[in-house]
């Protein structure tokens, strides 16, 4: 088990690595040398000039990569470990009821995923304030706005 936690956050640390190290490189050299000319300090704190900027860039990728890495961990299924698709499969084993029970481990994959989407969403939403005027609206947004001519109301951000 121990082997398998290690080989998989090895494995979402590197992917995590590379997505951080594209999310600085994102940022635009004049933002660093204006923050520079404001007698900002370019250093490691995460809360320097071009860190935000870099999480904002890299939020999404975030997001999908542990998505991803919560699909991944089915896979140590096949080595022993018990995890929701080994447990479903030792569940089954004993009952003979493998379709109903493989139903219900998707579905907890699907409303885990679902809460996860979720959160990104949110979370991509608290970093574009500062590069839109208005942040995009929320599903509940849009769902009090109501219907317009037979569907929901999108705001065009062109329009703005």
């Amino acid at each position: 088990m121990e082997a398998c936690a290690i080989g998989l956050g090895l494995n979402e640390g590197a992917y995590m690595s590379e997505i951080a190290r594209a999310g600085l490189i994102s940022v635009d050299e004049g933002q660093i040398e204006a923050a520079t000319s404001l007698g900002m300090n370019p250093s490691p704190d995460p809360a320097s000039s071009d860190h935000p900027q870099a999480m904002a860039a890299s939020s999404s990728t975030d997001g999908n990569e542990v998505i991803s890495m919560l699909k991944t961990t089915s896979l140590v299924s096949v080595v022993g470990v018990i995890d929701l698709l080994g447990a479903a499969t030792n569940i089954y084993s004993e009952i003979s009821e493998i379709i109903p029970l493989l139903i219900v481990a998707s579905l907890w994959y699907l409303l885990v995923t679902t809460v996860l989407s979720i959160g990104q969403f949110y979370l991509e939403r608290r970093f574009a304030r500062g590069a839109l005027r208005t942040p995009p609206p929320t599903p509940i947004q849009r769902l009090r706005r109501g219907p317009v001519g037979g569907r929901l109301e999108v705001p065009d951000p062109s329009r703005s």
